[in-house]
């Protein structure tokens, strides 16, 4: 057997912290806190405040850290730094059952987290030529989605032997064993010129990405693919939140059926990550992120309206797994093909922005759940979900007539 290469090894510990990072975002972000914290609290809205709370605040740094990136040329470093940070504070949800403190360990978690995603988004030009990066972003999306077939029946095991709070920490240790492969091979991202870190940065880097989004106006395509990817991603992030505190709730199931049905979504993820992966590079990141929007819409509204369990389960892991492994595929694809190479980072910092501001869906689900049931809580997603699947239709039309600056100041 011959040996990878130096860029295979590279490209293959890029995408295996996918497979890391996915960890958390299924355990404790979609499949353990959710019901943990609600059975604790008593009430949705304890956890629509707190996946706010903690989105709301990454939003408002994560951009500052992609443009801090592309001036600093220190990536990788900072993507060690803020994984170690989310993996802490996972092991400080094991260690209290007081929701104010979860909360708090939970936001901090969350924060470093959506992070780390910024500076490892970034680091997909360093592992992948452009013709490639298609097929690179999605074995990054399968591996995510793999990582949590691995993960989730682990954490069932966590949980049956040692109880809830244990997850968390059996979590954070996946975390961090397949986080090391990327903290040791991934290349660190060349920039032209570098400048050290000064707390002074937060103000200049700040005017800049203020200018940049300013500028929007003469990048249409561009503009119209980030509020596109905000109305979409903000439907799919509530959507993926809720979904087992959904299921439990409509269709009462026990909690095994729940685990068995997010570990088939995932496993349909995987394989969706690595066809839409290829899509990307043959079609066009724009026409798949439409595919995937498309797909979303479908999915929402099945899901809202079906008188089944099983039926449940089937949209589930048909057209909703390809929405979810089409929109973070092509979604990241799209924006390296749309904006300057030497401010990558700066617009991964901008398209984190809106994907955490996002969250503000998750909170009105809640407020909806609570005031008129989880299905109209399913349905009123659909708004958001629309009106994204439409700018981003805009934007691919925009960007093939080459009608970038069609709006002057």
């Amino acid at each position: 057997m011959q040996m990878p290469g130096p860029k295979s090894l590279s490209l293959w510990s890029w995408a295996l912290y996918d497979f890391a990072n996915t960890i958390f975002s299924a355990v404790v972000l979609t499949a353990y806190f959710p019901l943990y914290l609600t059975s604790l609290a008593g009430a949705n809205w304890y956890l629509g405040v707190a996946t706010t709370g903690s989105m709301v605040i990454a939003g408002l740094v994560v951009p500052f850290f992609g443009a801090l990136s592309d001036q600093t040329g220190k990536t990788k470093s900072y993507l060690i730094k803020t994984t170690l940070a989310c993996i802490f504070a996972m092991l400080f949800l094991a260690l209290t059952k007081t929701p104010w403190l979860l909360i708090l360990f939970f936001i901090v978690a969350c924060f470093f987290y959506h992070a780390s995603l910024v500076f490892y988004n970034a680091l997909l030009v360093t592992v992948a030529q452009p013709g490639k990066q298609g097929q690179a972003s999605g074995l990054g999306t399968g591996l995510g989605y793999l990582g949590v077939v691995c993960a989730l029946p682990v954490a069932n095991l966590a949980d049956k032997a040692l109880g809830r709070p244990m997850v968390f920490a059996v979590a954070a240790l996946l975390f961090l064993l397949f986080a090391l492969p990327a903290f040791f091979f991934v290349p660190e991202r060349k920039v032209e010129s570098t400048v050290r870190f000064r707390w002074g940065l937060w103000f200049t880097e700040w005017r800049k990405i203020i200018e940049n989004v300013k500028g929007l106006r003469h990048h249409l395509a561009r503009a119209l693919f980030l509020g596109g990817n905000f109305f979409v991603v903000a439907a799919l992030n509530s959507t993926i939140f809720w979904f087992m505190v959904y299921g439990r709730e409509v269709f009462h199931p026990g909690q095994d059926k729940l685990v068995m049905v997010l570990t088939g979504v995932n496993c349909g993820a995987f394989l969706a990550g690595l066809v839409t992966g290829r899509l990307t590079d043959r079609l066009g990141a724009l026409r798949v992120l439409c595919l995937a929007a498309a797909a979303l819409v479908v999915t929402l509204i099945l899901l809202a309206w079906v008188p089944s369990f099983a039926l449940f389960v089937a949209v589930s892991v048909t057209t909703g797994a390809f929405a979810i492994a089409g929109i973070w595929t092509a979604g990241r694809k799209a924006l390296i093909d749309l904006c300057p190479a030497e401010k990558i980072g700066e617009y991964f910092g901008i398209y984190g922005l809106t994907t955490k501001i996002s969250v503000l869906g998750s909170l009105l689900f809640s407020i909806i759940a609570d005031q008129a049931g989880f299905r109209m809580a399913l349905s009123a997603l659909l708004l958001p979900a629309g009106m994204g699947f439409g700018l981003l239709l805009f934007s691919k039309y925009l960007n093939n007539h080459k009608m970038e600056y069609s709006v002057q100041p």
